[in-house]
């Protein structure tokens, strides 16, 4: 995140909102590592969600670099950036089927609502059943980063989060890239594969 957040401020007004101050460090001046971004520090965990509004308020940011967003009031704070027209790198934990599963975190991937069909619409679209699992409203962040335990040189990601979730929603496929990187040579390789 460092180094995205590096690049990103060398072209864009970026921020971050560094909760435990893990991405810009612990001093009153940020770390040279996160190069021209702005720092905001959030005084205690709570804080968070209302840090990211007053950022985007007070800041005017292209780019808002968050440490990770973990409760439903930082989701959200999330939409709402977004809505704003705000760009954000973000950490979660867990992939993409964790997210969907998970009450307090799944509108990053943009929600999810129970809706009721018709008669023939269940037939043809739904098996039968009235009762259908659909997104609720575009994602915050339209690429997803899948990093996994022990796993230091292959990213899986999603390119477009809005159809992977439709697609896990209607029992389908969706696309992601494999990106493998060689850590003796640093050479990259991407592949795509179907999950």
């Amino acid at each position: 995140m460092r180094d995205a957040t590096r690049l990103l401020a060398e072209v864009y007004n970026t921020c971050i909102v560094d909760t435990s101050n893990e991405i810009a460090g612990d001093g009153d001046i940020p770390h040279d590592c996160v190069g021209m971004a702005r720092r905001i520090m959030v005084p205690s965990l709570d804080a968070q969600a209302q840090v990211m509004i007053e950022c985007v308020q007070n800041h005017t940011p292209d780019v808002i670099v968050i440490d990770e967003i973990g409760r439903p009031a930082e989701v959200e704070a999330a939409r709402t950036c977004k809505q704003r027209g705000v760009r954000m790198v973000a950490s979660a934990h867990g992939d993409l089927r964790s997210l969907m599963k998970n009450r307090q975190l799944r509108g990053l991937i943009g929600g999810l609502e129970i809706v009721t069909l018709g008669d023939a619409a269940a037939k043809m679209e739904n098996g039968g059943s009235k009762l259908k699992s659909q997104r609720s409203a575009a994602p915050p962040f339209e690429v997803i980063v899948q990093l996994r335990k022990g796993e230091h040189h292959t990213w899986h990601v999603i390119l477009d989060t809005a159809e992977a979730v439709d697609a896990v929603l209607e029992s389908s496929v969706y696309d992601i890239q494999k990106r493998t990187r060689d850590p003796s040579t640093g050479a990259l390789e991407v592949e795509m594969e179907r999950l």
